[in-house]
């Protein structure tokens, strides 16, 4: 007893250590900035802004999310916290997500221990506690985990992981060490009434805790008592029933989302499938062999599969999944560890990396999966450590090697990511068929001629990765809007070639999900007189836009009432205003953000009383901060008139 406390003690120090190498590793990227989707969720959401933190506060920041079914509140009230702490300051928002990253170690390393300490008749040696921690190290300092930390909004990623891995924790701890039957009420209460849906509202990944549930009861809980218990068999029934209501979900008007959104990406449902396939054994080996070349914030590049044989390699990866699921459910009495380390695996890749119709490939994704891999050569490296002399020494030393490579890579990264320009210039140059890549390279260079401290060579370079974004990708355009904004700040000269080809691809090419946004930089930019387009150019790109076939009402819906802004605001014509209005409302005549406009067209155009009784209409509907203020003073204004009068 007192040798297995050593142990434990041993592994506690050893995690320590772990958490001291990834805090130094990942120092010098705390101090990159904001990139990417952070803006839109985080520096660009009014609702992040919290003034306070009173209760009104806080659930204006609960309600303020973008991404996912449920908007993920509690991620979105974490950002709005670190902003009240600190304002942007992009430093800041990733020191949270480091400390999440290093919480979150820690419950991998006590999860580690309890699977560990359940299968330790099969195990030679008794070291549960340092195995654990070298794990936990590991998970830690694995370069695939970087985006998790130093992408903020993937905070969203980390934080669904903390309370899922929580509640998982719990659930294991009730089911084995409980000394009384109201404490193990107690656990399995505050694990699934509390950290579980905890997890769901940061990230909808959340929702697999019963599967995860499942592999433990089914593999782990069974190989240590030889059986289920009832309990056991309740919770495998209520995965199984939660698995088949998807089913109703999927077909019901509730689950129409999923195939809507497919409407903005260049795939299909089928062609998703099989891509995955290939991308499961892509993490794999990012896993096992960690290069830094394997890793970019983009993956854009990654070929999608249009057949079993196109690319080749989609049959023996299909084929590959499936015995590797199979293999897990047959082999897990004999090999309880592997079985439960592959089965985690896919469990954690069964909602991202499916039906879901996101982008193809994100490191994050691997963020809970990686545990599951690194239990695989547990088994293999006690059976040496548990024999003294060159076996054990080899293991010491595969073990070291390892978390110090591991370790190398992740901070050579980290080291690029607290420099713009050094990460967008590598990623380019080691992902040249990425568009998102070379854009992101191209708007680093192109940034440094809009402050004036750069020079011909930088314009010239950022030309040349915009003009590679475009050329890699028939149905990407932010390039062309780079090349467009590019040759406006350098020479107040319009790219005719850039404009003329952006005006083809929305008429012609898939529209994406963030083309919505070239059209929204555009009307920005000709308000602040920093884009040298004129509005027979601008109203020219809007009707390519309209004029695309492939585009969903939605999106055309916020984009009439986008050109309506710049012909109000920019342009100066209330009438054309009001025209591209009226067909944003033909699309969503109850639209109360479309309302509020229109009602802002009657004030401005003179008719008062038409604007006053819309605007008392609105009231009682939802608005955002900004639009609630807008309301309220259009209303102050004119009973102001009125008195006046």
């Amino acid at each position: 007893m007192m040798k297995l406390l050593d142990t434990r003690f041993a592994g506690a120090g050893l995690l320590l250590l772990g958490v001291l190498a990834v805090l130094s590793v990942y120092l010098p990227g705390l101090h990159g900035g904001f990139f990417f989707d952070d803006n839109p969720n985080i520096v660009l959401n009014p609702r992040v802004k919290v003034p306070d933190l009173s209760w009104e506060s806080l659930r204006m920041a609960w309600s303020g999310g973008l991404a996912g079914q449920f908007g993920r509140p509690v991620s979105q009230v974490s950002f709005a916290i670190n902003y009240h702490f600190s304002g942007f300051d992009a430093h800041a928002f990733k020191l949270g997500n480091l400390a999440i990253h290093c919480m979150n170690g820690v419950l991998v390393y006590l999860l580690a221990c309890q699977v560990l300490d359940s299968l330790r008749s099969r195990l030679q040696s008794r070291h549960f506690g340092l195995h654990a921690a070298l794990l936990a190290s590991a998970w830690l300092l694995h370069p695939v985990q970087l985006t998790s930390v130093l992408y903020v909004v993937q905070r969203m990623t980390s934080l669904s992981a903390f309370f899922l891995l929580a509640a998982l924790l719990l659930h294991v701890t009730a089911r084995r060490r409980a000394s009384g039957r109201a404490l193990t009420w107690l656990w399995l209460i505050v694990a699934w009434g509390a950290c579980w849906p905890l997890s769901i509202l940061s990230k909808e990944t959340g929702i697999l805790l019963p599967g995860f549930v499942a592999a433990y009861e089914l593999i782990i809980r069974r190989s240590e008592h030889g059986g289920l218990d009832m309990l056991g068999r309740a919770f495998l029934v209520l995965s199984l029933l939660a698995v088949i209501g998807l089913v109703p979900y999927l077909a019901s008007p509730l689950g129409q989302w999923i195939l809507s959104g497919y409407q903005i990406r260049s795939f299909s449902l089928l062609e998703r499938l099989l891509t995955e396939s290939r991308a499961i054994w892509a993490y794999l080996g990012w896993i096992a062999f960690p290069a830094l070349e394997s890793f970019a914030l983009f993956h854009d590049d990654f070929v999608v599969s249009t057949s079993l044989m196109d690319p080749w390699t989609t049959l023996p990866a299909v084929i590959g999944v499936l015995g590797l699921s199979f293999w897990a459910v047959f082999a897990s009495r004999r090999f309880p560890l592997a079985a439960f380390g592959i089965a985690w695996f896919l469990i954690g890749h069964s909602l991202e990396s499916t039906f879901i119709p996101l982008e193809l490939v994100h490191e994050h994704r691997n963020y809970l999966p990686l545990f599951g891999i690194l239990l695989l050569p547990v088994a293999w490296l006690d059976g040496l450590a548990a024999r003294p002399g060159v076996r054990r020494t080899v293991a010491v030393s595969l073990a070291g090697a390892t978390l110090a490579y591991l370790g190398f890579v992740t901070a050579v990264r980290a080291d690029m990511y607290g420099n713009r320009l050094v990460r967008t210039q590598i990623e380019a140059q080691l992902h040249p068929d990425s568009a998102r890549a070379n854009y992101e390279a191209g708007r680093s260079l192109a940034s440094l001629v809009y402050s004036g401290h750069g020079n011909l060579i930088a314009a010239v370079l950022s030309k040349k990765h915009f003009e590679m974004a475009t050329a890699v990708d028939p149905d990407y355009k932010m390039g062309l809007l780079g090349r467009v904004i590019l040759e406006c700040d350098v020479s107040q000269t319009v790219d005719r070639e850039a404009l003329d080809e952006l005006r083809r691809r929305f008429r012609e090419r898939l529209i994406l999900q963030e083309d919505t946004n070239i059209l929204s930089v555009i009307v920005e930019m000709t308000g602040t007189k920093r884009l040298c387009l004129d509005r027979s150019e601008i109203d020219g790109l809007f009707a390519a836009f309209f004029a695309n076939p492939k585009v969903a009402s939605g999106m055309k819906m916020v984009m009439y009432s986008l050109h309506a802004d710049y012909l109000w605001l920019n342009a100066g014509d209330l009438q054309a205003a009001r025209g591209a209005l009226q067909k944003a409302l033909e699309i969503a005549p109850q639209n109360a953000s479309l309302r509020l406009k229109w009602a802002q067209l009657d004030y401005i155009g003179g008719d008062k009383a038409g604007a006053r009784r819309l605007l008392l209409e609105l009231r009682g509907e939802s608005f955002s901060p900004g639009e609630r203020e807008t309301l309220d003073n259009l209303l102050s204004s004119l009973e102001t008139v009125d008195v006046a009068e």
